[in-house]
């Protein structure tokens, strides 16, 4: 009897519980895997009693596809430069309404980071999250790589007679890109003869055997740091990432980054979508984020290069993130955020890539 009894007191308990928790607002994140730490969303969620429901995908187009798929009606979003210019010039995105951010009054973004949106289109769509840069990791075991890679910059990736394993991202958007740049052309070309030269560039490095080139994602840097690639196309976050988890494990760390004069610089920003159904929740999660503490504490999770000036302090003063590479923009360097510049110049992109790896 007693146990009828115990049992139905738990029945009681559980429904109420599962009662609370559909009452709660709810607030739909999309996000990139990895790209948050978890522990403070669920902080989030009981200070402002809400549910968050937090879901992650591993590109800026597979974040598009769910957006206007229109299943989910997010509330917050974290996309790159390039794809806030697309979706706010198709009007998908709601401006930021600042007035409801009381942490901007108690922060500073990086003037290398505002200089590169503040004057778009998009600007008025975004607030910053991290930001860094595209580079070459190279394994530092490997003879003379190092000098090759300084030397040569992006055309160390595209030399038909290099010895080494080589890594390229399968992606338009970067590939493409650092063959641009290779050159000397701008990383948002839509000049049809630079196009061609950087694909005659593609189709030279790929004419040797796979086993030398081949293209990756998210595995390239893991190749690299174990050796199985000499060098590869990676964002500075993701050598970042191997050296945190190579520090934590304490195995030795043979490879490095190396980010050419000019070259392409990222921004990952929060954004609301014109579909969300709880935008003044939305911006106090953005809110809730901007706070120093919050912020460095999340930081330190991810890894990657914090926008607001006073956290990066706090991660390079007190949290020992005084490496070199970790401030994306040193001095004299050359940085262009990608554009979204037409749909025609995707199409173009995408074509170059394609004609290259089914030659």
């Amino acid at each position: 009897m007693r146990k009828k009894i115990l049992m139905t007191l738990v029945l009681m308990v559980l429904s109420l519980v599962l009662v609370s928790c559909s009452n709660k607002p709810k607030l739909y994140v999309l996000n990139w895997g990895q790209y948050m730490d978890l522990d403070l969303v669920r902080d989030f969620e009981d200070e402002y009693g809400v549910k968050v429901v937090y879901e992650e995908v591993g590109s800026n187009e597979e974040m598009e596809i769910k957006l206007k798929q229109g299943i989910t009606k997010y509330d917050i979003m974290i996309p790159s430069e390039y794809m806030i210019d697309k979706l706010s010039s198709e009007n998908l995105l709601s401006m930021i309404d600042y007035s409801l951010l009381t942490n901007l009054n108690e922060v500073e973004f990086f003037s290398d980071a505002t200089v590169l949106y503040e004057d778009e289109d998009f600007g008025d769509y975004l607030i910053p999250y991290f930001f860094g840069t595209v580079g070459v990791m190279y394994n530092t075991t490997k003879e003379a790589v190092k000098t090759v890679v300084e030397e040569q910059g992006f055309c160390a990736l595209f030399d038909e007679d290099s010895p080494y394993k080589i890594g390229l991202y399968d992606s338009p958007r970067d590939t493409v890109g650092a063959a641009l740049m290779c050159l000397g052309y701008s990383v948002n070309s839509n000049v049809e003869s630079e196009l061609l030269e950087a694909q005659a560039l593609l189709e030279a490095v790929l004419g040797r055997s796979s086993e030398l080139t081949r293209f990756g994602q998210d595995d390239l840097k893991g190749d690299v740091a174990k050796g199985n690639l000499d060098l590869a196309l990676v964002y500075s976050g993701d050598y970042f990432e191997m050296v945190f988890e190579y520090e934590a494990e304490e195995e030795v760390i043979n490879f490095d980054y190396f980010a050419p004069n000019h070259t392409n610089i990222w921004i990952d920003a929060f954004v609301i979508p014109k579909v969300s159904e709880n935008k003044e929740l939305a911006h106090s999660f953005i809110n809730y984020f901007l706070d120093v503490e919050v912020a460095a504490a999340n930081a330190d999770w991810v890894g990657y290069t914090p926008v607001i000036s006073e956290v990066y302090d706090i991660m390079v003063n007190d949290y020992g993130y005084d490496y070199e590479h970790y401030y994306p923009v040193p001095a004299g360097s050359t940085r262009e955020v990608f554009m979204y510049i037409s749909e025609a110049h995707a199409q173009k992109l995408n074509m170059i890539l394609s004609t290259v790896r089914s030659n």
